[in-house]
């Protein structure tokens, strides 16, 4: 990779959030989609016509050999990110690996370990971190004032709920696959919270359990000594509120805690609402030019989300899933 030639990126998995991945690739010119693999070739057959990716391989060890990439974007169940993280680290490339990273703090600190090691970048993809509108949301935290409620919330009825209902065994609410409501939407307001405020001094969760072993909707409290932030997050059901922060001085409110798609603020004594954010986002597209800024720059980690927040978040969300009695295949409940 050198001078200016586009970034070419191998792409493993090709499910929905590839294609967001793609739309946020049309925004950053630096990057090509050069190559995919997908679980059944077919898939990845038809996801190269879709996108007019020149190369397409029957599994990860032919992508890493095949000379045709510089960083891989890996978009696999959450059960594999760390197998195959481990495989394209250890050949010393750049990759973005889709959110949550990892289910453990453990195997987290492994991935990290491993990439330090072989001189190679590690991207945790926790899309609202990286966007210009969420350094927009820190930056007008001062304005609340002292901050006496936080409340973030993401709920949305999951489109494999009905076949989950009628008998079938979709991914999206497998444990065998580390899957659930902690690990698809947790994860966002998890991120936003401990990227605003830090790991919270103490925390309690609960869960709606399915008889698959995951959780269909979750609650947690996160303890920051003088206020509490509460987050709900549901894939059995729709929630139409917004988040906020709520301060002696005004109140922030937040749109799609996933993306940050717009922020605004109100004073509690102003009748007007204030947006504070462009419309003009493309929150993966601020993820992917972070990518190719610090890879090009030959930096180790991002100053938007170093190693220890994204470890910060693992290790909160590991917490708020187990008190909440989420465990996966190897984990004790005695842990």
């Amino acid at each position: 990779m050198g001078g200016t030639r586009p970034m070419r990126i191998g792409i493993v998995g090709t499910n929905f959030v590839s294609d967001m991945f793609m739309k946020g690739a049309e925004a950053v010119p630096e990057i090509q989609a050069s190559a995919v693999i997908s679980g059944h070739r077919e898939h990845a057959e038809a996801f190269a016509g879709k996108y007019g990716i020149p190369h397409v391989y029957g599994n990860l060890e032919e992508l890493l050999d095949s000379g045709e990439i510089d960083a891989v974007y890996l978009a696999v169940p959450n059960s594999l990110h760390k197998e195959m993280a481990l495989q394209v680290l250890k050949r010393g490339i750049p990759l973005i690996c889709e959110k949550p990273l990892v289910p453990t703090l453990a195997d987290a600190r492994e991935l990290y370990a491993c990439a330090e090691a072989h001189h190679a970048y590690l991207h945790d993809a926790i899309v609202p971190l990286y966007t210009d509108h969420f350094q927009i949301l820190k930056e007008n935290l001062a304005r609340v004032g002292k901050i006496r409620h936080v409340f973030f919330s993401f709920s949305k009825y999951s489109s494999r709920y009905d076949a989950y209902l009628a008998g079938k065994n979709p991914t999206t609410f497998r444990n065998d696959l580390c899957n659930g409501c902690w690990m698809d939407l947790g994860v966002y307001t998890i991120a936003d919270l401990v990227g605003l405020f830090g790991k919270p001094e103490s925390l309690c969760a609960s869960s709606v359990m399915l008889e698959s072993g995951v959780d269909g909707a979750s609650a947690g409290i996160l303890h920051y000594g003088t206020f509490d932030a509460v987050t709900m997050i549901s894939k059995i059901s729709t929630s139409y509120q917004n988040s906020e922060i709520h301060g002696e001085e005004g109140t922030l409110i937040i749109e799609k805690p996933s993306l940050i798609s717009k922020v605004y603020f109100r004073g509690v004594h102003s009748d007007e609402t204030e947006l504070l954010t462009p419309d003009d986002a493309n929150s993966f597209g601020d993820q992917l030019r972070d990518f190719v800024t610090n890879v090009k720059a030959g930096k180790s980690e991002s100053s938007r989300v170093p190693h220890a927040l994204s470890l910060a978040v693992i290790e909160t969300l590991e917490q708020c899933r187990k008190q909440a009695g989420v465990y996966y295949p190897k984990e004790g409940k005695t842990e």
